[in-house]
This record gives structure tokens, sequence and C-alpha cells, in this order.
């Protein structure tokens, strides 16, 4: 395994590597191990879990691709504590074996018709970017891995692993949806969801169990159904997904998750208000579960050699 640091990409605001570098490297049969840039000076705890982060992908005006991942998201991943891994679209699924959990960032790909309730065959074809998502879930989910995923790697998870359909258009399948993409500069940037009582998302977040909404930003124009809508098409799931918010405007699934299995969904973008310490709550899940899921493993091995004696 190659050692490749990020380094800084003013154009997109964040950090990344050529896509180049890291296919050149598969095409050599290595693996890349992907990590933060010296530069930032930051120093996890040794003991701290790792958490894969699927990065994103940019052009740059020369037109030089590159896996990417912005400064919001990295704010939010470093405000956690845990040591943090990339992962790339080649090597994505070897990546997640040295991971105790994973983050799906949002991101603009094609899905499967099949995730669709409308049952429209468009002939829009996957790429290599749904592939990286599916076996980063295929790997959580046969490992007994936490999960968070957020805006298009919550409605992944929600699809692939909860059998959750989706909305394909909010704008036309939708009666009066709230403004879950701004696209003017005079359209709201957060709108308000709808907290769903006796779900964990209270002790997640860190709130009083009597406060009924928060308020999210999101930038997504496809969305899970309604709930209600859920138990006629989803069939069975590998793990059922509870929801625990809405929107406060349109009713859709806004938050969802399975607190057993450490999975949770996110369709906003939290990581643009962790200012807001119920928002980096969200974040820091994952690396409580990733913690409690690497001690798992130093328990079972200890037990393992227990029995051997």
């Amino acid at each position: 395994m190659q050692t490749i640091y990020l380094r800084h990409l003013p154009e997109f605001g964040g950090y990344g590597v050529e896509k180049k570098v890291i296919s050149e490297l598969a095409q050599k049969g290595e693996v890349a191990k992907i990590l933060l840039p010296n530069e930032l000076n930051y120093s996890p705890d040794k003991s701290a879990p790792t958490v894969g982060f699927l990065l994103g992908q940019d052009k740059s005006d020369a037109g030089e691709e590159y896996y990417s991942v912005s400064d919001s998201y990295l704010r939010a991943l470093m405000n956690t504590g845990a040591k943090i891994r990339f992962l790339d679209y080649d090597n994505a699924y070897k990546q997640m074996k040295d991971c105790h959990g994973a983050v799906l960032p949002g991101g603009a790909f094609d899905n499967p018709e099949d995730f669709y309730i409308d049952g429209k065959v468009l002939g829009d074809e996957v790429g290599k970017r749904y592939f990286a998502y599916r076996a980063v879930i295929a790997e959580a989910y046969r490992t007994e891995k936490p999960v968070l995923g957020i805006c298009a790697g919550a409605q992944m998870v929600g699809s692939l692993l909860g059998n959750m359909k989706m909305y394909r258009s909010l704008k036309d399948e939708v009666l009066h949806p709230a403004v879950h993409k701004p696209k003017a500069d005079t359209d709201v940037r957060v709108h308000r969801i709808k907290l769903i009582k006796g779900t964990p998302i209270f002790d997640i977040m860190g709130i009083e169990k009597t406060e009924n909404y928060v308020v999210i930003n999101s930038r997504h124009n496809q969305s899970m159904v309604h709930d209600v809508l859920q138990d006629y098409v989803r069939g069975t799931p590998k793990v059922k997904m509870d929801i625990y918010a809405i929107s406060d405007s349109d009713g859709i699934p806004e938050i969802w998750g399975n607190e057993k299995a450490g999975i949770l969904c996110v369709q906003g973008h939290p990581e643009d208000l962790v200012s807001d310490p119920k928002m980096q709550n969200l974040y820091n899940y994952i690396a409580v579960r990733a913690k409690k899921y690497k001690e798992s493993q130093k328990n079972r091995v200890l037990l393992k050699g227990e029995n051997t004696r």
C-alpha cells in the first residue's frame, strides 16, 4: 500500500489528489493509502478509530480530474477526533478493510432505475462512482461496521440496505415541496425538520427530548419517498431503516437509520453548520460507533485467543 497525501486545491475549496495518480497505482496492482496532508497538523489519539471517507470528484478549468473533499467535510471529520482515511473509486472495498466505519458524502451521479418509485426506465447508466459507494456499503454490511450517509450517500444506504424507494424529482412528484435545493440567491438556505419522538435522534444530536424541530440545510432534488409509502413499496430490507426526522413542510424523510447497526443517514448537509453542536454531533456519531466497533473487534480477538488455549 502506497501512501498518498491530499494537497490543497483552492479552485474547489478543499483538498484532493489527481485521479490519474490513483489510477496509475491501481493499474500496477497497488492500493493507495490516502491521508490528510501534514500541513493540517491533525494528530488524533493513537487509540482513536479509523473512519473512511469516500472522496468526491471535481474537474479543473484545465480539464484535470481530481478526487476531492471540501473544507466543510474536513472540518466536520477532524472535529470528531477520529483517524481519517480517504477512499477512492478503484480501491474502496480494499481500503475499507482498514477502517472501523465509513462516511459516504453527497454527490451527483446516476442511480439504478429500480431505486425510484415512478417505474420509469430512462436508460441512464450507473457509473464508477455508484459502484464505489456500493462497494463500501457492501463491506460495511458484511463486517457490521457503522456508516454515516450524507445526502446522496444517505440515499444509497437507504436504497441498498433498507430497500427504500426514491422520488426522482421532488419538484414533479411532491406537492408544495420545501426548497431542498436552493438555486437563486433569494432562496431560503435552511428549512425546518420535525424530529420523531421515541427515536434515537435526540441522543445522537445531544438535544432535549422536548424539542420538536431543528433546522438543516440541503441541496438535493431527489429524496426517499414519504414513510407512509415505504410500507407498500420497500419489500424486505437487509437492514430495517427507521425514520428519525421529516421535513416539516412537505413530510419527506430527512434523517433515518438503524441504531443497532450503527447506521445514520442524513439527507441534508450538517457539515455546513458544524458551528452548531447539534450538527457536529451527527458526525461525532460515526466516530463513537467506530470506536465501539474497534473495541468489539479487539475483544473478539482476545476471546478467540482464550478459546484456543
